[in-house]
């Protein structure tokens, strides 16, 4: 089977495995601690096999039942307090790996919001969805429920062997017979399930893709009838990931097969050495039923070590795959590092485009040696026709992205200028007006948020009841799309950057809002460096400069009245325009 591809980075199992030691070793303190406490806990209980043995011992010498009362009596003091150390040490070691994930979830989002645009949109919509779900939570079961009773089986087993050692050399070695097997079962599981499940959690992305898309398209799909290959699409990458995991269930059975095996090769190898051995004199009764006890007692530890390999493995995986996109983080070294806003420039600047390409697959352009100039404080409109560039210039002078040939400089050169994209998929937060708001100025006032609606002229807001801490959305007051788009441009006013790219922000409203909403683009783009993307000619008509673009290259430039006069291709699209809005018929 061909795993599908991951778009964005798995980090390797050398620098996974080094990422985790870091952030443990922040806490190396808390981890040291619980580490001992389990340790404690297990080398307490490992006094049990003695004395039961000692029990023993005592009933067939006949000693009476005071001797037997009293290893009674040690025999459940051992196994409380060994209880009780287990507990504390393995809610030590959880609380510390869940605030290790915790920080790393947070860094992963961090991260991934910083993404460029371009990085981001390249990839599927879900798989960055499926790490800060799935894979976050495979880490978190892995360490809530996994990890203490691993670390309580690897002292248990080891302490274990100790005591058979102690008892007699030749016990321990008797219990070492089950290693090989366990050796080769364990390696094995280990390099065929790492790339089971590797496979697994790509092909539940390919299959989470395939419904978002499908989601997303709904209307489109109704309008073409092609319901049924969507489905299919959905069923088939849905098929593949089961197919997979069965292939994960039967290594996973296969390798229990293989345990059980190995602990009564084990254990039938202690028990006739310790009936030998009994034999010959060299130990006590009670000594063969200790050694026989401490072998027994590995088979729970030795079965949960090697058993949760499993969600080991999963858990791993996740890990690499989380790993992977914080070591896209330009901060990655110091993980509390901002990157800090530049200030606001004091004078708008000026936008030069030099000879800009672009492509987003490297073999088709869709921007092609485009050159233009945006003056300090002016503004330029976009126009052509869809899929002429018109987007993808604005979202490469917006620093959403970088061009493949060329350059753009916004002011002067070497220093950094705040750029702000509003696109024509404006976002609504969940939350209170003002919460959505203050996403572009988290100190403003209530005050300063009215202002910013009036400006751009959200008459509606002034009729809200709770004014800014309205909620919004489900639950709340509903907004429509013009509405959206004018929160959109009032975060712009309060963000107050020296330039504003527009992205047909009023692309989604109706013939009545787009009126409101082309003063209200006035009224933003005011005092500021502006491009527009214009969804309709008349918003192009406003800009100091129009340029025309067709299929990725500039094809007229000008003012509305110089490119009227040309007669060219903006000359037609204009009129044409004119006839289909009642403006144009007035």
């Amino acid at each position: 089977m061909t795993p599908v591809p991951a778009t964005l980075p798995i980090a390797g199992p050398r620098r996974t495995r080094r990422e985790l030691l870091r952030r443990l070793g922040v806490h190396r303190l808390r981890l040291g601690a619980a580490l001992l406490t389990l340790l404690a806990g297990t080398a307490v209980t490992l006094a049990t096999p003695p004395l039961l043995g000692g029990i023993v011992d005592a009933v067939a010498e006949g000693s009476g039942h005071g001797r037997v009362t009293a290893l009674g009596v040690a025999l459940l003091l051992v196994a409380a307090t060994g209880a009780v150390l287990a507990l504390v040490g393995g809610r030590l070691l959880v609380a510390l790996v869940q605030e290790v994930l915790a920080a790393l979830r947070e860094d992963v989002f961090t991260t991934a919001i910083r993404l460029p645009v371009d990085m981001v949109e390249s990839s599927d919509s879900s798989d960055v969805v499926s790490r800060v779900t799935h894979d976050v939570e495979a880490i978190s079961e892995a360490a809530s429920d996994v990890l203490p009773d691993v670390t309580g089986a690897a002292f248990t087993i080891g302490l274990s062997l100790v005591g058979l050692a102690v008892l007699d050399p030749r016990l321990a070695l008797a219990g070492l017979v089950c290693l090989p097997v366990h050796v080769l079962a364990t390696r094995r599981f280990l390099t065929r399930t790492h790339q089971v499940y590797g496979d697994v959690r790509r092909l539940e992305s390919a299959r989470g893709q395939s419904v978002i898309e499908a989601v997303h398209g709904a209307e489109t799909i109704r309008a073409y009838g092609s319901q049924d290959l969507h489905l299919g699409e959905v069923s088939d990458r849905g098929e593949r990931a089961i197919e997979r995991q069965r292939d994960g269930v039967r290594l996973r059975n296969r390798f229990t097969g293989w345990l059980n095996a190995a602990e009564f090769l084990g254990l039938a190898a202690v028990l006739a050495t310790g009936y030998a051995l009994l034999g010959s004199g060299a130990i006590s009764l009670g000594a063969a039923t200790a050694a026989a006890l401490y072998f027994h007692r590995l088979f729970g530890p030795v079965g949960a070590l090697l058993g949760s390999l499993d969600d080991i493995q999963r858990a791993t995986v996740g890990l690499a795959r989380l790993v992977g996109i914080t070591d896209l983080a330009d901060t990655r070294d110091d993980d509390t590092a901002v990157v800090p806003r530049p200030a606001r420039a004091p004078e708008p600047p000026q936008i030069t485009v030099e000879n800009v390409s672009f492509s987003y697959d490297g073999v088709r352009p869709a921007l092609s040696e485009v050159t233009l100039t945006v003056p300090a404080g002016g503004s330029v409109a976009l126009v052509g026709a869809s899929g002429s560039g018109k987007s993808t210039l604005a979202r490469l002078i917006a620093g959403t992205g970088e061009p493949t040939g060329g350059r753009i400089t916004v002011g002067a050169a070497g220093t950094a200028t705040v750029r702000y994209l509003v696109t024509q998929e404006v976002h609504r937060f969940g939350g209170t007006l003002a919460d959505n708001l203050r996403l572009a100025r988290p100190a403003a006032s209530d005050e300063e948020l009215r202002d910013a609606l009036r400006t751009v002229g959200a008459d509606w807001a002034e009729g809200l009841e709770s004014g800014p801490d309205t909620v919004l959305g489900p639950g709340g007051d509903p907004l429509d799309d013009g509405s959206v788009q004018h929160l959109a441009l009032a975060r712009v006013l309060l963000a107050d950057p020296p330039v504003a790219v527009l992205d047909e922000a009023t692309a989604e409203s109706g013939a009545a809002a787009g009126d409101r909403l082309r003063a209200a683009l006035a009224r933003v783009t005011r005092g500021r460096t502006s491009v527009i993307v214009a969804h309709r000619l008349d918003q192009a008509r406003d800009a100091d400069r129009i340029v025309l673009l067709s299929a990725g290259r500039v094809t007229e430039q000008g003012t509305h009245d110089e490119l009227l006069a040309h007669g060219g291709e903006y000359a037609a699209l204009w009129r044409a325009y004119s006839r289909g809005t009642p403006e144009g018929a007035t």
